[in-house]
């Protein structure tokens, strides 16, 4: 399940943690779980939460999830393991 969230994060777009646990059918806690994990194994990094929401110009990339009051964006490392998941 942990790799399924590692390829739709990939897949591009920003995700809200409803989307993300809709299309895992995981309850919420357990998708902030996986996120943890994925942050802990340098695969996923937060992000300063106060962005304004403005995606289509973001620095951050097309890669994003937002949650409440949690901005998480693949690192380098974490695009590299999901292409490999293909």
């Amino acid at each position: 399940m942990i790799e399924q969230l590692l390829r739709f994060v990939a897949e591009g777009g920003v995700h809200s943690y409803e989307d993300l646990a809709k299309r895992l059918s995981a309850p919420l806690p357990l998708l902030e779980m996986m996120l943890e994990e994925l942050s802990r194994l340098d695969y996923l990094r937060p992000v300063d939460s106060d962005c304004g929401k403005h995606c289509a110009s973001c620095s951050i990339g097309s890669c994003s999830i937002t949650g409440p009051g949690r901005l998480w964006a693949l690192t380098d490392k974490g695009t590299k393991a999901a292409s490999r998941l293909d």
